[in-house]
């Protein structure tokens, strides 16, 4: 990807507030120059859950300073790359389905449990991340 291009990547869960945290925190610290990353949720913005920001401090990724969103915060036309992480694609608004890569990566929604449950969700993410990046990169 060249460095005169800016790919706006949107992150999409309900609230904003775990799955789309943390595929922002994950997306932020490994994409490449020209890459933008955004969250927002879906049904408004939920405020930063402790427990996101626990596991994502395990992987040295500072979530504390990030905020919550609500997608009607922004604009599709902004975006390259749509990412909805809670199975909620055909929720999105018809301008958020149609940009040029929209996926759903369906991640379950950790929020009613533990630690762990919240780690679960880090790591597949974490491995769909991997993916949207060499995607990314074939720019």
């Amino acid at each position: 990807m060249s460095s005169a291009v800016i790919t706006r990547v949107m992150l999409v869960c309900r609230q904003n507030s775990r799955r789309s945290q943390i595929a922002h925190g994950l997306l932020a610290a490994r994409a490449p120059q020209g890459v933008e990353v955004c969250s927002a949720g879906l049904n408004g913005a939920g405020g930063l859950a402790p427990e996101a920001i626990a596991v994502m401090e395990e992987w040295e990724i500072d979530l504390r300073g990030h905020s919550s969103n609500a997608l009607a915060e922004y604009q599709a036309q902004d975006f390259a790359v749509v990412i909805v992480l809670c199975g909620c694609l055909d929720e999105l608004p018809a301008a958020w389905r149609q940009r040029p890569l929209v996926e759903d990566w369906d991640v379950a929604d950790p929020r009613a449990g533990d630690l762990a449950s919240h780690r679960h969700a880090r790591d597949v993410i974490a491995a769909r991340v991997e993916g949207l990046l060499l995607e990314l990169g074939r720019d």
